[in-house]
């Protein structure tokens, strides 16, 4: 089975304001700077809403205050910007954006902190498709969490916050959708770690819920939590390098769970295998694990193409769609900027793989839902910086017009370069030829066979352009650089 692009576009908010209607964003066009795109909710036009937190930078470079949330309405055939509403607010947070369980339109959660008087509070604010915002619920809160909402988990009939204090400890708090106070536990680090990196529902029946957190400085450094319906504590597993784990490392906070179903989950971790000639492998691996025992049953690896540098991936998130195949999203930090989608079957064979080489040095992809038609939709931003990505992917090829998408099924490094380039292709496209331009569009070389490497050697430095043709006829041409 293939699979079909809807869109791929990187855009600067900056630019934009000025060409779509951001009156509340114009006005703060020399200050502002994304912090985190990190929500994203299918609406039910079929279109996609993002948020993004929004802060003050002065003339000097420093932050200096918070400014508040942004919303984009997003195309989803194009990703163009549809619409936009700016929410002031005197301290921006992690927040909840979800449709609102009842049916009728969506919900708004944050955690503000008044820093004057050291007291929290919550709001919760309700809107439509039309994006005004209304019924806004200002609940006050018991603790005075510095630290700020970590996580968000939507129910039915109630919602989750996991909260902490600066100082490693966790509260964990149930309320209503009027900010009613159902639940509530605190645990200290011990229990569950310093850093709270994900919540989700565990099983059903009976109604559990698993809480992972990591500790940087531990060897035991990823931990995942067990909890009750009452968010009690049940059980608390500590992952950490041993004879059971070889060529695991769980230090980067981006690890993702997956509940399967009552007796399996997936975890998704980066992984280092290290070989006795003294060379090592960075990649991702993603497992199936027994829920009783937490051993694993199969594993598959992810390698990085380029193993030259020593940064890691990070796991953008691992989701199991209604048909049963899996979703795989992670990103290295090796200076390729490569963001990767697979999919897998139930039993991790993989369906295909895709790259996408449009990705800054700095971008980071924040956060990955699941869409209707068994899509996922992926957001991300570069923090200092008004720039911002989204990327939406959906199995159902058959519908959607792959044209005009910017996107490589091929990677290649290092670039710049001083001799050669290396070239690593998807599973499911095969090269044909690749020929070098200079930038008056002469044509210096073709090659037909070894595709996997183009030479530079013999010429100036400077810049050239690599044109690549499949034997589906399909081209792509990227701007290279020898030095």
């Amino acid at each position: 089975m293939k699979k079909s692009l809807l869109s791929f576009v990187l855009f600067s908010l900056a630019n934009l304001a000025k060409a779509q209607s951001y009156s509340a964003l114009e006005n703060y066009s020399f200050g502002w700077y994304i912090q985190y795109m990190e929500n994203l909710v299918e609406l039910q036009d079929g279109n996609i809403l993002t948020s993004t937190r929004l802060f003050n930078v002065d003339a000097t470079g420093h932050y200096t205050d918070d400014y508040g949330y942004c919303f984009l309405k997003l195309n989803r055939e194009d990703a163009t910007i549809m619409d936009s509403v700016f929410l002031s607010d005197g301290y921006i947070n992690y927040h909840l954006l979800e449709p609102n369980p009842t049916g009728d339109g969506y919900l708004f959660i944050n955690q503000v902190y008044d820093s004057v008087t050291g007291s929290n509070f919550m709001k919760i604010r309700h809107f439509q498709d039309d994006l005004v915002f209304d019924d806004n619920v200002v609940v006050p809160l018991i603790d005075t969490l510095n630290g700020g909402a970590d996580l968000f988990l939507m129910e039915e009939e109630s919602f989750i916050m996991v909260s902490h204090d600066g100082h490693g400890s966790h509260t964990i708090q149930r309320f209503s959708f009027d900010g009613t106070l159902m639940g509530r536990a605190v645990y200290p680090e011990s229990d569950l770690g310093l850093i709270s990196l994900g919540i989700k529902v565990w099983s059903e029946s009976p109604k559990e819920y698993v809480l992972w957190c990591y500790t940087p400085s531990s060897p035991q450094s990823f931990y995942y939590s067990i909890l009750d319906s009452q968010l009690n504590l049940m059980e608390t597993i500590a992952l950490e390098h041993s004879a059971q784990y070889p060529n695991v490392y769980f230090w980067h906070h981006e690890n993702a769970i997956e509940s399967i179903d009552d007796i399996t989950y997936l975890l998704a971790t980066p992984y280092q295998k290290n070989f006795l000639n003294g060379n090592t492998q960075r990649g991702v691996q993603v497992t199936i694990r027994d829920k009783a025992t937490h051993t694993n049953q199969k594993t598959v690896y992810f390698p990085l193409i380029n193993q030259t540098n020593s940064n890691s991936p990070y796991i953008i998130g691992v989701r199991q769609a209604e048909d049963g195949n899996i979703f795989l999203a992670y990103a290295d930090l090796s200076g390729d900027n490569q963001l990767s989608v697979v999919m897998l079957d139930a039993n991790l064979s993989v369906l295909w793989q895709e790259y996408y080489l449009n990705l800054g040095e700095w971008d980071y992809a924040r956060c990955m839902k699941l869409l209707k038609n068994d899509g996922i939709g992926i957001v991300g931003s570069r923090s200092s910086a008004p720039r911002a990505f989204a990327l939406f992917v959906n199995n159902d090829y058959d519908s959607l017009d792959e044209q005009g998408i910017a996107v490589r099924p091929y990677v290649y490094w290092p670039n710049p370069t001083q001799s050669e380039l290396h070239l690593h292709y998807s599973p499911d496209v095969q090269p044909a030829r690749i020929e070098l331009y200079d930038l008056q569009g002469r044509l210096l070389q073709t090659q037909t066979q070894g595709l996997e490497r183009l030479s530079l050697e013999g010429l100036s430095d400077g810049q050239y352009l690599m044109k690549v043709t499949l034997k589906d006829g399909k081209t792509f041409i990227d701007k290279v650089v020898k030095e």
